[in-house]
């Protein structure tokens, strides 16, 4: 004969969200479902996807005639440089990261991911470091192109 222990309080209370039905305000507040953290990823990867190609038509639109019309020199720089580090680090890598958030736990068949809090904090942190990095446009945005290798990135 076998008895059945029941879990400890500390695994059954590991900040995992319960089932519930979701209301638009989960989307914009701090949450812990794996499912909504993905979607938020989703959203705001694509926010940023359009911003940087709005950068692109701005990089395009300069490149259509031999002299610099739109843009400055200086400012070309900066609108590439914006456009490269938001196409690679606020789009291509967020918008794999809603997929991971959103499914794995799905396939796995697990209730959410292992640490929800700091998978929250990951994603929010991601969208205000986006933020910062748009807001360097009204200071002195970076110039020296996405990979910021020298000689460019030499002041």
């Amino acid at each position: 004969m076998t008895t059945q222990l029941e879990k400890p309080e500390s695994v059954k209370d590991a900040g995992h969200v319960e089932e519930h039905e979701r209301r638009w305000q989960d989307y914009f507040t701090f949450n812990t479902d794996h499912k909504v953290i993905g979607i938020q990823y989703l959203v705001t990867s694509f926010v940023f996807y359009f911003i940087g190609g709005a950068l692109a038509g701005l990089i395009r639109t300069e490149l259509a005639t031999p002299d610099p019309d739109l843009l400055s020199p200086l400012t070309y720089n900066r609108v590439f440089t914006m456009h490269g580090t938001i196409m690679l680090f606020l789009w291509i890598i967020p918008a794999g990261a809603a997929f991971a958030n959103y499914l794995i736990p799905l396939m796995i068949g697990a209730k959410d991911m292992a640490f929800p809090k700091l998978n929250a904090v990951a994603f929010w942190m991601n969208a205000v470091g986006g933020l910062l990095l748009m807001s360097s446009f009204f200071v002195s945005a970076p110039e020296a192109g996405w990979t910021s290798y020298p000689p460019l990135s030499l002041i």
